[in-house]
């Protein structure tokens, strides 16, 4: 399989920086997956751990915002606002002038459903939606899994 290929190094990585790094397991996993854009282009990585310092379990997702493959900011699961169609039918772009840098995450979105041929402009990041390090740009995460309200946010009918 070609995700194995591409995912197993990096979980190798990954697992290096917990035992011998004596990494975090977040901070693990942001070097491990947020530096290997191909890994996270593959497949996001979902990772449930117990926060032993504060004493609370954590589930968050990594993932890659890539406008062109239909997941901006890493979610796949955008629907359109109005006919409910897949992110696979939608053509996202970036909206007006493109930022970089560790601003990247304010650059706003627009986009066309090839389904119901509406288009929308001028969508901004839902602010659940963090940026990773400023090193890794693209790279975001979320807590998981997502509410209902931030499900409806993202045009996905509960």
């Amino acid at each position: 399989s070609t995700i194995d290929s591409m995912v197993v190094p990096a979980l190798h990585r990954f697992i290096e920086n917990i035992f011998i790094y004596e990494m975090r397991p977040w901070e693990a996993l942001e070097r491990s997956f947020g530096e290997d854009r191909h890994a996270l282009e593959a497949s996001p990585v979902f990772l449930c751990f117990t926060d032993m310092r504060a004493k609370v379990t954590v589930s968050r997702m990594l993932a890659y915002s890539n406008f062109a493959e239909s997941r901006p900011w890493g979610l796949d699961m955008y629907c359109c606002e109005h006919c409910g169609g897949p992110s696979q039918n939608i053509r996202f772009n970036a909206c007006r002038q493109k930022s970089y840098g560790n601003k990247w995450l304010q650059m706003k979105m627009k986009y066309y459903c090839q389904q119901c041929k509406v288009s929308k402009q001028a969508i901004p990041a839902p602010d659940w939606v963090n940026s990773c390090r400023s090193d890794s740009m693209y790279r975001v995460w979320y807590d998981w899994p997502l509410t209902h309200e931030q499900l409806a946010s993202i045009g996905v009918r509960c």
